[in-house]
C-alpha cells in the first residue's frame, strides 16, 4: 500500500519556515533563494526539536556554490537549497554540532568560508593545502581562515 503525503507546506509557513514548499522525491524542498538567513532557520528548526543532518554543496555557473541543508523534523526530511554570497555563508556549528564535520569538509571540497567560526580544520587535505582543489571545476586561491 503506497504510503500517503501529508502536506506539511502550509504548517511550515506557520512556523516561520518560509513559504513555497514542495514534495519532491522523499523530501519537503524549499528554493530559499542566495539571500536565506541559515542561522534564522536552525535556530527556528532546533527550538522545534529539528535533527540537522547535513550540508550538500555543488558548484553551480556563476561559481557561487549551491549548498542544500537538510533537517529531520518530526520524521519528515526539509531541504533548504540556498547559495554562498562571494564564496561566504553563516556558519551554523555553534547552533549544531553536528555541523561542524560537513562545514569543514564543504569548505576543503569548494572552498565555502563559513563566516562566524572559528576554525576550520582540515579533515581530508593536509594543513596548508589550498582549499576547494577537489571538486571545484577551477580552484580558487587559498582563503585565509
Amino acid at each position: 500500500m503506497p504510503t500517503q503525503i501529508v502536506d506539511i507546506a502550509p504548517r511550515l509557513a506557520e512556523l516561520g519556515l518560509g513559504e513555497g514548499w514542495k514534495w519532491d522525491k522523499g523530501s519537503w524542498w524549499l528554493d530559499a533563494g542566495d539571500d536565506f538567513d541559515v542561522r534564522a532557520s536552525a535556530t527556528r528548526l532546533l527550538a522545534l526539536n529539528a535533527r540537522f543532518i547535513a550540508i550538500t554543496a555543488m558548484e553551480r555557473e556563476d561559481k557561487q556554490i549551491r549548498l542544500d541543508y537538510q533537517w529531520d523534523l518530526d520524521g519528515a526530511l526539509l531541504s533548504f537549497t540556498t547559495a554562498t554570497r562571494d564564496g561566504k555563508i553563516a556558519s551554523i556549528v555553534d547552533l549544531s554540532p553536528a555541523a561542524d564535520w560537513v562545514e569543514r569538509e564543504t569548505f576543503e571540497y569548494f572552498s565555502v568560508t563559513f563566516t562566524g567560526r572559528e576554525s576550520l580544520l582540515p579533515l581530508m587535505t593536509r594543513n596548508g593545502d589550498a582549499s576547494g582543489i577537489n571538486l571545484r571545476k577551477e580552484p580558487t586561491p587559498e582563503v585565509a581562515q
